[in-house]
């Protein structure tokens, strides 16, 4: 939580520009107020250069009485009455300062007792209570805006790595499981195919290298994620051989759009574990990428096999990755089914207007 004192020392130049600026008409009143005639002679500036001076060092001891203030409540009621009291306190304070340094001077120097005589006390600590009594609030409202406005960006911040934290803790679930297999497969790759097995190798490290670098970049291009999804279905294909074909139908003029990174992978993965993997099927994974309508455009998965059931779908942890991972980029308007016809399974992701 930010603290007020912190807030207060951030907004320190403000602080003393407000003083110069809310003062000088102060002056000019206490000026006035003296009541010489003419209204601008010696002694009527140096009685309202006085009283504003001292004015302005209750002021900043005020400013310090605040600050203990808000470190130890933020009660209303006990803010309305240390707001009258101190200022009261300090418009006394105040006039009797005055009337003590001029009362000594005058009996060092003489000749200048009209400046504690003119206006009696009472007057000066009146309208010095309703200046600082003004200041007061002014300072409490600036300062409690401050506060406000300090809590509001440090949430944000916080809220943002959140997210980041979140969308890494997404980008670090990629199956352990897969990874031993796909190392162990190439392994034994290599005692049958050197060729064969250093492309794998390949595309395993493209594939290590596109989760691992440039985490905080939760936005790629589909041309950017297809590559990463030839890798992960190549390494699938290295294990289960002609069980799992992979036909892509891409419109190239949506290469460049944006989606979340490894929303793409999460699909293929979710439908190689249950469909290839847990219903042991054979036959095509079809990817396909065009115009819904004038308005949207998709990425549809198909592949042989069935939704076993209501709760795999709800609950399987590649669907609530994906969702999770759909949520925290809800701006980009992106909608997810998945539906079963003819013992085959369609996952489509659907996105906003073209970019």
């Amino acid at each position: 939580m930010i603290k007020p004192m912190k807030i207060i020392k951030r907004s320190g130049f403000s602080f003393f520009l407000l003083q110069a600026i809310g003062w000088a008409p102060v002056l000019l009143v206490m000026t006035v107020m003296f009541g010489d005639t003419p209204l601008i002679s010696k002694y009527s500036v140096t009685f309202g250069l006085s009283v504003t001076t001292l004015g302005v060092l209750m002021s900043f001891l005020l400013r310090l009485a605040y600050q203990w203030i808000m470190l130890k409540t933020k009660s209303v009621f006990l803010w309305v009455g240390c707001l009258f009291l101190l200022s009261f306190a300090g418009a006394f304070s105040a006039t009797q300062l005055h009337m003590l340094t001029w009362q000594g001077i005058d009996r060092l120097i003489g000749g200048v007792s009209v400046l504690y005589t003119s206006q009696p006390s009472v007057s000066i600590t009146l309208v010095l209570f309703v200046i600082l009594l003004m200041w007061s609030c002014l300072y409490w409202a600036i300062s409690r805006q401050s506060t406000m406005y300090m809590l509001e960006q440090q949430n944000q911040v916080m809220a943002l790595k959140t997210k980041e934290a979140q969308f890494n803790a997404l980008l670090d679930q990629l199956s352990p499981h897969f990874m031993f297999n796909a190392i162990n497969n190439i392994r034994a790759m290599v005692l049958i195919d050197n060729n064969k097995a250093r492309d794998m190798l390949m595309a395993f490290a493209d594939l290590m290298r596109y989760q691992l670098t440039d985490q905080n970049a939760g936005i790629v291009t589909l041309e950017q994620e297809l590559e990463f999804v030839e890798d992960f279905v190549a390494l699938h294909q290295l294990q289960l051989g002609r069980r799992l074909t992979f036909k892509k139908d891409i419109d190239p003029s949506y290469l460049t759009q944006s989606i979340p990174k490894m929303a793409l992978q999460l699909l293929v993965e979710n439908a190689i574990k249950h469909a290839f993997g847990k219903q042991a099927v054979s036959g095509e994974l079809h990817l396909s990428v065009a115009a819904l309508n004038s308005k949207q455009w998709h990425i549809s998965l198909t592949h042989p096999g069935k939704i076993l059931s209501q709760d795999e779908q709800s609950t399987g942890l590649g669907i609530k990755n994906l969702k999770a991972r759909l949520a925290m980029f809800s701006a980009q308007q992106i909608t997810f089914t998945l539906q079963t016809a003819d013992d085959k399974v369609q996952a489509k992701l659907c996105f906003g207007t073209k970019e």
